[in-house]
């Protein structure tokens, strides 16, 4: 199974959204990595076909899924990033409906729907109208509309928004147990979410994809250039002037920063492993920086 991503570049008026992306999907999971306005929901509104590509095309099996219609969408999932739902339908009623929308029998759809809320944690809240429902509920209800077809193509665009630490870790073990058949791309702001489960990582920046690899991969390119030293305000405020800083937390009186470089920034800093947001900000810098207690 194959997603082809052939020269794609989508244009509004005088703002290029993005430019020229070639990218190869096979089933895994892929992250997709970049700061506000790098074109993500644009790339995956294109990859779902809500939005034509000003040039380029995505092909599904060597076919163009502008061309395929219907025959694509029967095979794909989709979360948007403004997942809201019908706010008076119940979580049972809504999820039948959207089963309805995809071509299921009313057997099946009953089935799936029952397995799905068992599936997000929402059985017991199934008879609940959405209104109700916690940003981090309607989400998870936005993920189970996605899989009731058992689609071979899963787009997820900030699928994490709204969960809570116990949320997030099941759904990663959901997406980790259906990666071996299916295509799953995700974007999200937790880079902690696509370092645990993510095969492949794109990183995408003012509409280039300027790197893909494995976690590993840029794991290992960093090693070696992360560091972290303790100091007081003033001498802490000078090398955050100076070195690009994925962290900084307050102790006391000291800050401690998280520092990427390639050589040692300070006598008393000490060489520590890296991580995937080591590398988001090595790549995309840390526009809200601040310090934490």
């Amino acid at each position: 199974m194959k997603l082809t991503v052939e020269q794609v570049t989508h244009q509004y008026k005088n703002f290029l959204a993005l430019k020229n992306i070639n990218f190869e999907f096979t089933p895994g999971i892929y992250g997709l990595l970049g700061p506000n306005g790098a074109g993500k929901s644009t790339f995956m509104r294109i990859l779902v076909d809500v939005l034509a590509p000003t040039s380029g095309m995505i092909n599904y099996e060597g076919r163009n899924i502008s061309i395929l219609k219907s025959q694509y969408r029967d095979i794909l999932g989709y979360l948007p990033q403004d997942f809201n739902g019908y706010p008076h339908f119940t979580a049972y009623q809504f999820l039948l409906y959207v089963a309805n929308l995809k071509g299921l029998s009313k057997s099946l759809a009953k089935q799936r729907v029952d397995e799905l809320l068992q599936l997000v944690g929402l059985i017991e809240s199934k008879d609940k109208k959405l209104k109700g429902f916690s940003g981090g509920m309607k989400r998870r209800i936005g993920i189970a509309q996605a899989l009731l077809n058992d689609p071979h193509i899963l787009i997820l665009d900030e699928p994490t928004a709204g969960l809570d630490p116990s949320e997030r870790i099941r759904l990663r073990g959901i997406l980790s147990k259906m990666a071996k058949n299916k295509i799953i791309i995700l974007s999200t702001h937790i880079v902690s979410d696509i370092e645990s489960v993510a095969d492949q990582v794109l990183l995408l920046r003012k509409g280039e994809l300027i790197e893909h690899a494995t976690p590993a991969h840029f794991l290992d390119k960093m090693e070696g250039q992360v560091w972290t030293v303790t100091l007081q305000e003033q001498k802490a405020l000078s090398l955050m002037d100076t070195f690009i800083i994925s962290n900084v937390h307050q102790q006391g009186t000291s800050i401690e920063l998280r520092i990427v470089a390639t050589q040692k920034p300070h006598l008393d800093a000490i060489n520590v492993p890296p991580k995937l947001e080591d590398i988001y900000v090595y790549h995309f810098g840390n526009p809200h920086q601040a310090i934490s207690n």
